[in-house]
């Protein structure tokens, strides 16, 4: 997995989970700049399971392959699920679905570079 990548996908996560927290918290609709945001961020996720994917294919193994692999998998869902109901509820309560959605995925990333680097892949 590359490090570089997953540190900009957190980092990303974290700044959309804190813009989306603050619009749910003063009740405002969710703006199209962030929402396209949010799908930049789904789109590097994406390219960043197929890197992942490629490398396991490739004979790189982590830590507990089949927690690793569960990880990238719905890692790939979480944000467009997320996005997807917002656009749906564009109050209140659509940005703080999208705050958690961004928060899980970024733990669900920091817990995928963990178990990468348990084996020093």
């Amino acid at each position: 997995m590359l490090d570089a990548v997953a540190n900009t996908l957190i980092g990303a996560a974290l700044v959309l989970a804190a813009a989306t927290g603050l619009l749910s918290y003063l009740r405002r609709p969710t703006p199209r700049w962030l929402t396209a945001a949010g799908v930049v961020v789904a789109a590097v996720v994406l390219l960043q399971a197929v890197i992942a994917g490629v490398l396991l294919v490739g004979g790189e193994t982590p830590a507990e392959q089949g927690t690793f692999i569960g990880y990238l998998f719905f890692s790939v869902f979480v944000l467009p699920a997320a996005i997807a109901w917002a656009r749906a509820e564009p109050g209140r309560w659509g940005n703080g679905v999208l705050a958690v959605g961004c928060l899980t995925l970024s733990v669900m990333i920091v817990r995928m570079v963990q178990l990468w680097d348990m084996t020093g892949g």
